[in-house]
């Protein structure tokens, strides 16, 4: 019987922590005054190994396809970035996606372990993302950050504000 019991009981603490490190998190990105919800939002699992994977959903962006979003769970120390911490370093392949096409263009993000803190509509704390963007000669073209909220966007809180990695170049737009 107490072999039973210790069988049924590691299984059940197995089973919820493969559960929590399995288990998709969706998240909204807002702007740095955590006003304006971005057209998308993300789909993450963290898997065994660190790894993080999942996709960038842009449809409501008017991007047809999905942008895979592959990378590790990292800490970003303070070194004067707008936002650092526990979380996860991905690339997303907004660029490719936007364009349907090779663009050598890479969008970094760096995500948050948790949802940025809301009461009433408001964020408060620290940021829970930031992103930066380069070419595949090693140019660098920008940055972008704010807070992270859990949950796709809500219905009709869009209108008018794009992705998070911004537009295409100038020279890669149709």
């Amino acid at each position: 019987m107490k072999l039973k019991t210790l069988a049924v009981i590691t299984l059940v603490v197995l089973g919820c922590s493969f559960a929590s490190a399995q288990g998709p998190g969706t998240f909204t990105f807002f702007d740095a005054a955590g006003t304006q919800p971005t057209c998308g939002f993300i789909v993450i699992t963290y898997n065994s190994g660190g790894v993080v994977s999942g996709y960038d959903d842009e449809t409501a962006c008017g991007i047809a396809l999905n942008a895979p979003i592959v990378g590790f769970v990292a800490t970003t120390p303070a070194l004067g970035l707008p936002a650092h911490g526990k979380g996860a370093v991905v690339g997303d392949a907004i660029y490719d996606a936007s364009a349907n096409a090779y663009t050598g263009l890479q969008w970094t993000l760096w995500l948050s372990a948790k949802a940025s803190k809301r009461k009433h509509g408001f964020f408060s704390g620290p940021y829970g993302w930031i992103g930066v963007a380069g070419s595949y000669t090693g140019f660098y073209f920008g940055d972008n950050y704010g807070y992270l909220a859990a949950g796709p966007p809500e219905k009709g809180k869009v209108a008018g504000h794009g992705t998070t990695a911004g537009p295409l170049p100038k020279k890669l737009r149709k």
